[in-house]
């Protein structure tokens, strides 16, 4: 098949099935609507192409070039794609599902709505990429690098970030829900809105960054670090922060019910009408921290150290707390009667009736 005939077959929106396309310039080509079945494209340059509403099905792509082209409603299924360049290209719609994807480049891509799904990503960039409501699930991944780029309204869902670069990347609505993202580092980055629940952050670096309204909801946080970082509003229900460091951080109104943190370092952290009902702290360091009124109801400050915070109207209810070490605990409140009568009722066995 020559360039003439490709042409002609995408004007009728023909099937075209089983070919070898080798070193075709399809520069600006209108290829709208092409399906592809089975078919091998090597160093094709389709720079510019409109390629809306095409279908590549089972087919490979090799050292072929994209800049600049335009993908709406684009689908590729079961695809192979290697050393292919979309540089500045503009995708909306489109779907890369049980493809295998590698040294590939998105680099100042304008995204709007794209799925990768049940695929293979592998030294893939998106560098200085606009990208909204990009879904990535179910991902085996190797290198990917985000650096510069715009995630707004992003999903990535399960999968391993571990060998990603995020550095310079900015959050705005991001889900990154049941990812591992252990070790990587994001000092002074901006994330607003950003759904980290049940993700793996072991060993990261949020030190400085801007976290406000983050939710971290059973996620996994050994050893993470965040000091001065500004997450006000924050959720760590049942996260585990154990040996975690929120030294200086600003806390205000955040949520830490039945979370685990023992060892952590709270050290002058802003913990204003913090939620930490039933949250293990035990051994950890709340020195001069800001406690006004924190509802600390039933946790565990056992060994814990809170000389000088400011406990002001803090709740102390049924706390367990040998060994703590407390400044000034009468500014706080200590068990509630009234509660601990409520919490004790049990209701009373019926009697079977005489007879």
């Amino acid at each position: 098949m020559d360039r003439e005939e490709l042409l002609r077959r995408a004007q009728d929106a023909d099937l075209v099935s089983g070919e070898r396309l080798r070193q075709f310039d399809l520069r600006g080509a209108d290829l709208a609507a092409l399906r592809l079945d089975r078919c091998e494209l090597e160093q094709v340059d389709l720079t510019a192409a409109d390629l809306t509403d095409c279908q590549f099905n089972h087919c490979r792509l090799t050292a072929c070039t994209l800049d600049g082209a335009r993908l709406a409603g684009t689908v590729f299924y079961g695809c192979e794609l290697d050393a292919v360049s979309l540089t500045g290209s503009h995708i909306e719609n489109a779907n890369w599902h049980e493809c295998r994807l590698q040294n590939l480049v998105f680099d100042r891509v304008q995204l709007r709505f794209a799925a990768f799904s049940h695929g293979q990503l592998a030294n893939v960039r998106f560098r200085e990429a606009r990208l909204e409501q990009l879904v990535m699930a179910n991902l085996a991944c190797g290198a990917l690098d985000f650096s510069g780029a715009h995630l707004e309204r992003a999903v990535m869902l399960e999968c391993d970030l571990r060998n990603t670069n995020f550095s310079g990347t900015h959050f705005e609505i991001v889900v990154l829900t049941k990812s591992n993202l252990a070790g990587l580092r994001f000092a002074g980055q901006t994330f607003s809105f950003t759904q980290f629940s049940e993700a793996d952050l072991t060993g990261c670096d949020f030190s400085q960054a801007l976290l406000r309204q983050g939710n971290f909801t059973a996620a996994r946080m050994k050893d993470a670090r965040f000091s001065g970082a500004q997450a006000p509003q924050a959720i760590f229900l049942q996260a585990d922060l154990e040996g975690a460091d929120f030294s200086g951080a600003d806390l205000t109104q955040a949520i830490w019910q039945h979370a685990r943190a023992p060892r952590t370092s709270f050290l002058r952290a802003r913990l204003y009408q913090g939620n930490f009902v039933c949250t293990d702290l035990s051994h950890s360091d709340l020195r001069g921290a800001e406690l006004t009124y924190a509802d600390l109801s039933h946790a565990n400050l056992e060994n814990t150290n809170l000389s000088g915070a400011r406990l002001f109207r803090a709740k102390l209810h049924r706390v367990r707390d040998r060994g703590a070490q407390f400044t000034d605990r009468a500014q706080a409140f200590g068990d509630d009667p009234t509660l601990a009568a409520a919490e004790d009722w049990r209701p009373q066995p019926q009697s079977r009736p005489a007879g």
